[in-house]
C-alpha cells in the first residue's frame, strides 16, 4: 500500500525544487523586461491623439489623462518617476453615477514648454501652462489655471514660484 502522506510530502518537495529552478531561470529573463515597462512606459487615459510629446523628451512611467483636453510637451522636457498630467475633472455637484461620468471633454489643456523638468511624484492639473526651462519640484501639485512663467522653479502644494532661473533670451 502507498503511504499517502509520504507521497504528498515527496511531491511537495520536488514541486518546490522545480518551482525554485523555474524562478531561478525566469526571473533574470523577465526582470529587465518588467523594469523597462515600469520605468519607461507612459500610460494614456483618454484619446492618444490629444497627446503631443516631442520625440526629444524623457518621460519616466508618466500618466497622461487626456479625457478633458490636450497635453503638449516641448523639446528636452523630462519627468521623474510617477508624474501625473491630468486634464480630467468631475462635477462635484453631481451624485453617484452622474458624478463618475460627468466630466468635460475639452477646455482643460496642459502645455509644458521646452526644457522643463518635472520632479518625481508631481501632479499637474489642467488647464495650466508651464513655461520653457521651468522646474516643478518633486511631489508638487500644479493647480488648475496656473501659469508657471518661463524659467521658474515652483514647488509645494500648491506649487508656488520660489525663484527664477537666469536664462539667456536666445535659449
Amino acid at each position: 500500500m502507498f503511504n499517502r502522506q509520504r507521497i504528498v510530502k515527496t511531491l511537495k518537495k520536488y514541486l518546490g525544487k522545480m518551482l525554485q529552478l523555474i524562478f531561478k531561470i525566469l526571473i533574470p529573463v523577465f526582470r529587465p523586461i518588467v523594469m523597462k515597462i515600469m520605468i519607461d512606459e507612459i500610460r494614456v487615459l483618454g484619446d492618444r491623439t490629444r497627446l503631443r510629446i516631442s520625440p526629444k523628451t524623457s518621460m519616466m512611467n508618466t500618466l497622461f489623462n487626456t479625457n478633458s483636453g490636450c497635453i503638449e510637451v516641448g523639446d528636452y522636457s523630462f519627468t521623474g518617476h510617477n508624474v501625473s498630467l491630468i486634464t480630467g475633472t468631475h462635477n462635484s455637484e453631481s451624485l453617484l453615477y452622474k458624478r463618475m461620468t460627468d466630466f468635460p471633454s475639452t477646455g482643460r489643456d496642459i502645455i509644458i514648454g521646452k526644457g522643463v523638468w518635472i520632479g518625481s511624484n508631481a501632479i499637474i492639473l489642467g488647464p495650466c501652462k508651464i513655461g520653457d526651462h521651468s522646474v516643478i519640484g518633486a511631489g508638487s501639485i500644479v493647480l488648475p489655471n496656473s501659469n508657471i512663467p518661463r524659467g521658474s522653479v515652483a514647488v509645494g502644494v500648491p506649487a508656488k514660484v520660489i525663484r527664477v532661473i537666469n536664462i539667456p533670451f536666445d535659449e
